[in-house]
């Protein structure tokens, strides 16, 4: 879950100020949703290597792909207004 929010603020970043991403009769919760798939969809692995000190487990930061996660994006219905 951590490693998603760092993706999705890294996104927000990567997506620039004064744009948005607009959908005819789409809800917020309809964004969020296609967001979210295209975040997944859109990862690669990268960054740095971490163990989770709670579980011992070994963990990789992901990158995400802006070209992809665009892509998705509009694949799903969305434009980019604005920026």
């Amino acid at each position: 879950m951590r490693l998603r929010w760092f993706a999705l603020c890294g996104l927000v970043l990567l997506t620039g100020c004064g744009s948005a991403w607009t959908k005819p009769g789409a809800s917020r919760q309809d964004f969020y949703a296609d967001q979210s798939a295209c975040v997944d969809a859109a990862q690669r692995p990268g960054g740095s290597v971490f163990i989770n000190p709670m579980n011992g487990i070994f963990g990789q930061e992901g990158r995400t792909d802006s070209r992809i996660f665009n892509a998705c994006m509009v694949e799903h219905g969305w434009s980019k207004s604005g920026g």
